[in-house]
């Protein structure tokens, strides 16, 4: 509840920032001076800001998922008796998982669903592995693990919405922008997007 409450705290202050930053921006004119694009390049940097926000709130998210993994299978490991084979390639994966995550400025639809696959199957198996060593449930932390894995995994769409839209109206306002900028564009480049419709 008190990670929602801040989530959308921050989201708040974000959708603030932005609606300042934009009512400080002019209308370009025809021949743009060097003010009009300082100004359009200053609104562009703090659009990038705030979607470079929120997607290190998604990737903090994800992370503390991970370390959570490597937790619960730790915590499995103390156990007397379970699946070592299973657990052992759990824990390879699971250490792999950031080498196999998507970046920022250049994923694709492709890379997204891979991970996605990947993530996915692994949380499931280990879910198995946990609900199948009887002894894991005298591990009051195992549960506590368990739940807080199943939050951060519902969350991920959460926080992709919100990288997209903060990552859409700078798409949009640098393509609205491109006159103005002229060669200075090339400073800014569009990002990818996790949505194919946004």
């Amino acid at each position: 509840m008190k990670k929602n409450f801040l989530l959308l705290l921050y989201v708040s202050c974000l959708c603030a920032i932005i609606s300042c930053e934009e009512k400080k921006v002019s209308s370009p004119s025809i021949t743009p001076t060097n003010k009009t694009i300082d100004s359009v390049s200053a609104t562009l940097t703090s659009l990038k800001d705030s979607a470079d926000k929120a997607w290190g709130l998604m990737i903090k998210s994800d992370d503390q998922k991970i370390n959570d993994l490597l937790r619960l299978l730790q915590e499995i490991s103390y156990c007397k008796k379970y699946n070592a084979p299973l657990l052992d390639s759990l824990f390879e994966a699971t250490k792999i998982m950031k080498q196999k995550r998507y970046q920022q400025l250049t994923m694709m639809s492709e890379e997204i669903d891979r991970y996605d696959e990947f993530t996915n199957q692994l949380i499931a198996r280990t879910k198995y592995l946990a609900r199948t060593t009887s002894e894991l449930q005298s591990h009051p932390i195992a549960e506590t693990l368990y739940n807080d894995i199943a939050k951060a995994d519902n969350d991920v769409v959460l926080h992709r919405t919100l990288y997209d839209r903060f990552a859409t109206e700078y798409n949009n306002y640098l393509e609205a922008n491109k006159t103005v900028l002229g060669e200075k564009g090339k400073d800014f480049k569009k990002l990818p997007l996790f949505s194919l419709s946004a």
